[in-house]
């Protein structure tokens, strides 16, 4: 779904930036997509899916070492 109608950036877009980054603020992702926020109106819901991208990343079983 489109979170950003201005840049046109999809919530698969975020999410994805999001876990290869690293990064947790919405204007930084978006800096990395290729342009700031315009109106702003979507930032709540793009911090929503970088927090949830986030919350699964880190619920992620880590491998076991080799022994």
């Amino acid at each position: 779904m489109y979170v950003c109608i201005c840049n046109g950036y999809r919530d698969s877009e975020i999410a994805r930036t999001a876990q290869a980054s690293g990064l947790t603020c919405p204007r930084k992702v978006y800096e990395l997509l290729g342009s700031g926020p315009c109106c702003g109106t979507c930032l709540p819901t793009a911090q929503e899916i970088i927090d949830g991208t986030h919350e699964k990343r880190a619920a992620a079983p880590l491998p076991l070492a080799a022994e």
